[in-house]
């Protein structure tokens, strides 16, 4: 059972949190939430995050989400917060696409790529 406004998703909680002002502060402001920078670890849990994205209206192009991943250490070499490299990115035909200026994921209602660390996003938490 997932705490109040968290929700249910792929055997995980959720929570969406809007306008931070970057990849540290979406990090931080999971963790002031008691969570983590969501983790998308195969298609299905890729596929389930992105229709609760849908499901709560978020359809547009331009509503990107900000999910645990980064190759800024080493361009292509995809590590989680935790320092573990990702066996799975499920990054989408295009990306990634900014070589050494977009190293951190995001995913999207119709997409998982790669987008600046700095620029000014919302985050999708896990508990």
């Amino acid at each position: 059972m997932c705490a109040l406004g968290w929700s249910t998703v792929h055997q995980s909680c959720y929570q969406t949190i809007h306008g931070t002002a970057s990849r540290q502060g979406a990090s931080d402001g999971c963790r002031s939430l008691g969570g983590y920078l969501a983790v998308i670890s195969d298609d299905h849990k890729k596929t389930a995050i992105q229709g609760f994205l849908t499901s709560l209206g978020f359809t547009s192009d331009t509503d990107r989400f900000y999910v645990d991943g980064s190759d800024a250490e080493t361009e292509g070499v995809w590590l989680t917060e935790a320092g573990d490299v990702m066996k799975y990115t499920g990054i989408d035909i295009g990306d990634p696409n900014g070589g050494t200026t977009k190293n951190c994921l995001f995913v999207r209602s119709s997409k998982l790529g790669d987008y600046s660390c700095t620029r000014n996003l919302s985050a999708i938490c896990e508990m």
